[in-house]
């Protein structure tokens, strides 16, 4: 038997997360695209739904794993934030943070392709409405980005005002404001 850098027994499957998987908060996961590998660690988190940022189509087999495991599924077009002109939209965000943050959609995973620009943008967006210092926000968002960071990103996050219109009797307690 090969050796594959995972500890793994005869006849069992080896349990891949996706890329750039995390816990942003209870209930709350984000990542890059999951691949077929990915499924059953993503059946583990027992997900309620799934939302992909991305302004391209969902590959047809994770389109096939959400079906057969009847995940809610909600797919938001977002373009990515690219210098001078292209931002993402305020209002689009808003409503993905809504949905993101509605415990009824938990747990929810939210991904993009890589899970770093896109995905990073509204978890820095969900770090501000917890009332996280901007620092700490970019740490966060570097710590995934990698040399992939964009300033359009950061400069977004930090202007983002947009309301997010969350009902209070679905609203995750870790986000309780005073």
């Amino acid at each position: 038997m090969q050796s594959t850098g995972a500890l793994k027994k005869e006849g069992e499957e080896l349990i891949v997360p996706p890329l750039n998987f995390a816990m942003v908060a209870p209930g709350v996961y984000r990542s890059g695209f999951p691949n077929p590998r990915s499924h059953p660690f993503l059946l583990q988190q027992r997900l309620r739904t799934i939302i992909y940022v991305f302004d391209g189509d969902c590959q047809p087999y994770h389109q096939q794993f959400i079906s057969d495991n009847s995940i809610n599924y909600k797919h938001f077009r977002v373009a990515a934030n690219k210098e001078p002109f292209v931002e993402m939209d305020h209002a689009m965000v808003s409503e993905i943070l809504a949905e993101v943050l509605d415990t009824r959609n938990h747990p929810v995973l939210l991904h993009c392709n890589r899970g770093i620009r896109r995905v990073g943008c509204l978890v820095g967006c969900i770090r501000k409405l917890q009332g996280w210092a901007m620092t700490a926000i970019f740490d966060e968002y570097q710590r995934f980005s990698g040399t992939k960071i964009r300033i359009a990103d950061q400069e977004f996050i930090e202007v983002f005002k947009a309301p997010v219109h969350i009902d209070p009797q679905y609203q995750p307690s870790w986000l309780e404001t005073e």
